[in-house]
Protein backbone atom coordinates (compact mmCIF):
# COMPACT_ATOMS: atom_id res chain seq x y z
CA UNK A 1 0.00 0.00 0.00
CA UNK A 2 2.60 2.93 0.63
CA UNK A 3 5.27 1.62 -2.64
CA UNK A 4 1.46 2.40 -4.50
CA UNK A 5 0.66 5.40 -2.10
CA UNK A 6 4.12 6.84 -3.20
CA UNK A 7 4.77 5.62 -6.42
CA UNK A 8 1.10 6.75 -7.86
CA UNK A 9 0.60 9.87 -5.25
CA UNK A 10 -2.27 7.97 -4.42
CA UNK A 11 -4.54 9.25 -1.03
CA UNK A 12 -5.78 6.04 1.07
CA UNK A 13 -9.34 6.33 3.47
CA UNK A 14 -7.62 3.82 5.88
CA UNK A 15 -10.39 2.83 8.23
CA UNK A 16 -9.28 0.79 11.33
CA UNK A 17 -9.46 -0.03 15.25
CA UNK A 18 -5.34 -1.13 15.31
CA UNK A 19 -3.71 2.25 16.05
CA UNK A 20 -0.19 0.36 15.79
CA UNK A 21 -0.82 -0.20 11.79
CA UNK A 22 -2.99 2.71 11.49
CA UNK A 23 0.25 4.83 12.82
CA UNK A 24 2.77 3.04 10.23
CA UNK A 25 0.15 3.33 7.51
CA UNK A 26 -1.25 7.07 7.60
CA UNK A 27 0.07 10.86 7.70
CA UNK A 28 -2.85 12.38 8.95
CA UNK A 29 -5.05 10.75 11.94
CA UNK A 30 -8.61 11.60 12.74
CA UNK A 31 -9.87 10.01 15.80
CA UNK A 32 -13.44 9.00 15.94
CA UNK A 33 -15.80 8.35 19.14
CA UNK A 34 -19.16 7.63 17.60
CA UNK A 35 -18.88 8.77 14.25
CA UNK A 36 -17.60 11.98 15.41
CA UNK A 37 -14.63 13.41 14.93
CA UNK A 38 -13.02 14.34 18.29
CA UNK A 39 -9.20 14.31 17.44
CA UNK A 40 -7.19 15.40 14.06
CA UNK A 41 -3.73 15.75 13.66
CA UNK A 42 -0.91 14.35 11.69
CA UNK A 43 0.18 11.05 12.83
CA UNK A 44 3.36 12.13 14.39
CA UNK A 45 1.70 14.65 16.08
CA UNK A 46 -1.21 12.50 17.52
CA UNK A 47 1.12 9.67 18.69
CA UNK A 48 3.40 12.26 20.66
CA UNK A 49 0.95 14.62 21.96
CA UNK A 50 -2.73 13.23 21.96
CA UNK A 51 -5.18 15.95 23.68
CA UNK A 52 -8.42 14.12 23.78
CA UNK A 53 -8.97 11.91 26.66
CA UNK A 54 -10.25 9.59 24.41
CA UNK A 55 -7.21 9.79 21.89
CA UNK A 56 -4.36 9.23 24.92
CA UNK A 57 -6.71 5.75 26.37
CA UNK A 58 -6.41 4.57 22.81
CA UNK A 59 -2.35 5.15 22.17
CA UNK A 60 -2.29 4.29 25.67
CA UNK A 61 -3.38 1.12 25.19
CA UNK A 62 -1.29 0.19 21.85
CA UNK A 63 0.62 -3.00 22.62
CA UNK A 64 4.55 -2.56 23.47
CA UNK A 65 6.41 -4.60 21.11
CA UNK A 66 9.08 -5.38 24.22
CA UNK A 67 8.64 -8.34 26.02
CA UNK A 68 10.44 -7.30 29.35
CA UNK A 69 8.57 -4.09 29.58
CA UNK A 70 5.92 -3.30 32.11
CA UNK A 71 2.60 -3.89 29.61
CA UNK A 72 0.56 -2.75 31.61
CA UNK A 73 1.99 0.66 33.23
CA UNK A 74 0.87 4.15 32.15
CA UNK A 75 -2.22 2.21 30.60
CA UNK A 76 -5.33 4.55 30.88
CA UNK A 77 -8.57 1.73 30.95
CA UNK A 78 -11.71 3.20 29.68
CA UNK A 79 -14.59 2.82 32.29
CA UNK A 80 -18.20 2.74 31.28
CA UNK A 81 -19.79 1.01 28.31
CA UNK A 82 -20.10 2.46 24.98
CA UNK A 83 -23.26 4.49 24.52
CA UNK A 84 -25.78 3.50 22.17
CA UNK A 85 -24.97 5.14 18.61
CA UNK A 86 -28.42 5.34 18.13
CA UNK A 87 -29.34 7.15 21.09
CA UNK A 88 -26.18 8.81 22.44
CA UNK A 89 -25.63 11.00 25.21
CA UNK A 90 -25.84 14.68 25.31
CA UNK A 91 -23.01 17.25 25.22
CA UNK A 92 -19.62 15.36 24.66
CA UNK A 93 -20.61 11.92 23.49
CA UNK A 94 -17.86 11.17 25.51
CA UNK A 95 -18.32 12.62 28.70
CA UNK A 96 -19.94 8.89 30.87
CA UNK A 97 -15.99 7.48 30.20
CA UNK A 98 -14.00 10.48 30.37
CA UNK A 99 -12.42 10.78 34.16
CA UNK A 100 -12.36 14.66 33.69
CA UNK A 101 -16.17 15.29 32.38
CA UNK A 102 -17.37 18.13 33.62
CA UNK A 103 -21.12 19.99 33.48
CA UNK A 104 -19.81 21.37 30.36
CA UNK A 105 -19.13 18.22 28.96
CA UNK A 106 -22.61 16.90 29.50
CA UNK A 107 -24.43 19.82 28.00
CA UNK A 108 -22.77 20.93 25.16
CA UNK A 109 -21.27 19.31 21.97
CA UNK A 110 -18.14 20.37 21.86
CA UNK A 111 -16.86 22.37 18.40
CA UNK A 112 -13.75 20.92 16.90
CA UNK A 113 -11.02 23.41 17.16
CA UNK A 114 -7.65 23.94 16.38
CA UNK A 115 -5.39 23.53 19.46
CA UNK A 116 -2.55 24.15 17.52
CA UNK A 117 -1.42 24.51 14.52
CA UNK A 118 -2.78 21.42 12.50
CA UNK A 119 -3.68 19.68 15.25
CA UNK A 120 -7.71 19.98 16.25
CA UNK A 121 -9.08 18.96 18.90
CA UNK A 122 -13.20 18.89 20.10
CA UNK A 123 -13.13 18.67 23.77
CA UNK A 124 -14.26 21.71 26.36
CA UNK A 125 -11.34 20.94 28.40
CA UNK A 126 -8.43 21.00 26.09
CA UNK A 127 -10.14 24.70 24.29
CA UNK A 128 -10.34 26.27 27.71
CA UNK A 129 -7.12 25.15 29.00
CA UNK A 130 -8.45 23.13 32.04
CA UNK A 131 -6.66 19.99 30.69
CA UNK A 132 -3.26 19.77 32.47
CA UNK A 133 -0.20 17.86 31.74
CA UNK A 134 1.57 16.13 34.80
CA UNK A 135 4.44 14.52 33.95
CA UNK A 136 5.77 13.66 37.00
CA UNK A 137 9.42 14.78 36.78
CA UNK A 138 8.81 18.06 39.33
CA UNK A 139 6.16 17.22 40.81
CA UNK A 140 4.33 20.45 39.39
CA UNK A 141 1.88 20.67 36.53
CA UNK A 142 2.66 22.86 34.12
CA UNK A 143 1.07 25.52 32.73
CA UNK A 144 -1.66 25.66 30.77
CA UNK A 145 -0.75 24.30 26.91
CA UNK A 146 1.73 21.78 27.68
CA UNK A 147 1.78 19.19 26.13
CA UNK A 148 2.50 15.56 26.02
CA UNK A 149 6.42 14.66 25.47
CA UNK A 150 6.99 11.76 23.03
CA UNK A 151 9.76 10.43 24.99
CA UNK A 152 8.19 10.36 28.21
CA UNK A 153 5.01 8.99 26.78
CA UNK A 154 6.19 6.46 25.08
CA UNK A 155 8.49 5.58 27.91
CA UNK A 156 6.08 5.51 30.78
CA UNK A 157 3.98 3.36 27.82
CA UNK A 158 6.90 0.73 28.50
CA UNK A 159 6.68 1.20 32.72
CA UNK A 160 9.65 2.93 32.81
CA UNK A 161 8.41 6.65 33.63
CA UNK A 162 5.91 8.37 35.62
CA UNK A 163 3.77 10.48 33.69
CA UNK A 164 -0.09 11.22 34.22
CA UNK A 165 -2.75 12.99 32.68
CA UNK A 166 -4.49 15.09 34.98
CA UNK A 167 -6.60 17.49 35.31
CA UNK A 168 -6.17 21.16 37.09
CA UNK A 169 -6.38 21.48 40.69
CA UNK A 170 -9.13 24.31 41.74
Amino acid sequence: MKELQEKFSLTYLFIAHDLAVVRHVSDRIAVMYLGKIVELAEADELYHHPRHPYAQALISAVPVADPTAKAMAGREALTGDVPSPINPPSGCHFHPRCRFAKDICRQEVPILHEASPGHHVACHLVESGELLVDQGSTGETPASGTELDGDKLNEAMRGNADLKIEPPVA
